[in-house]
């Protein structure tokens, strides 16, 4: 497990993308429609183009539990429904966001791929979904868990909806451990990815508050015990390239 604790962890439900005043949920519906038509290619430089292979290595942690329905939290541009769909063919996948324009495009990915049978669609705040107890054998949230504003009710509503002994998998990026490593990493999105980001979009705050969020939000053993106060058992807990992104298979 992670002992990288900072000695006093900024509260993550005070990043907001633009003002203290408005709900954060609100503040990240309004911010991901901006961004939507980028979204795609900033995460490949974020994440060094290794979204992808994380991913599939984490989604393969699934397989050996043959879920058929899943459920896709904070699912954006549909790529980790896609993917679901490719390496553990379940028999449906539902994908919920608050940004209805991302989940336009991932509907235009969905349709290409020839799954708009296999693969539904919807917006839904996770923190009050209106889905029916125990409807999921697996819940997937890859890069979104960290933009929740209501962190304990959303988990509490992740369990409610997964049957029992069901699954949730968490793919999230984090800050590697200091060093080298961490003093690299830090140029890398202060510099480039700071400038890249303001080439592909106008809303400078949009990616500003991407980066900041990751630094904030709880990882390793401290995003662990919060699953486990609300009723998850950690099943994996893995580490990718030097630590930049961490995967939990924890289970109801």
């Amino acid at each position: 497990m992670d002992k990288n604790h900072k000695s006093e962890p900024v509260d993550f439900t005070k990043v907001k993308p633009y003002n203290q005043d408005e709900e954060k949920t609100a503040q990240l519906a309004r911010m991901f429609n901006t961004i939507s038509d980028k979204y795609d290619k900033f995460n490949d430089i974020m994440t060094w183009g290794l979204a992808r292979i994380w991913r599939k290595q984490s989604l393969l942690a699934l397989k050996q539990y043959n879920p058929k329905d899943i459920l896709d939290i904070a699912a954006g541009t549909a790529d980790m429904c896609i993917k679901s769909y490719e390496y553990l063919a379940p028999h449906h996948v539902t994908g919920v966001d608050i940004s209805e324009q991302m989940l336009e495009m991932g509907r235009a990915k969905v349709a290409k791929a020839g799954l708009s049978d296999k693969i539904d669609l919807e917006v839904q705040d996770v923190s009050a979904m209106t889905f029916a107890d125990a409807s999921f054998d697996a819940a997937t949230i890859a890069f979104g868990i960290r933009n929740f504003e209501k962190l304990n009710d959303s988990l509490q509503q992740i369990h409610r909806v997964l049957r029992p002994g069901g699954h949730l998998l968490i793919l999230e990026m984090n800050e590697p451990q200091k060093g080298l490593l961490f003093k690299g990493y830090q140029l890398y999105t202060k510099v480039f990815v700071r400038l890249t980001s303001r080439y592909l979009s106008s809303d400078k705050k949009a990616y500003d508050y991407l980066q900041a969020s990751m630094h904030a939000f709880p990882n390793g053993e401290r995003l662990i015990r919060i699953l486990s106060d609300n009723g998850f058992t950690l099943n994996k807990y893995r580490k990718f390239t030097f630590g930049v992104c961490s995967m939990y298979l924890v289970q109801k």
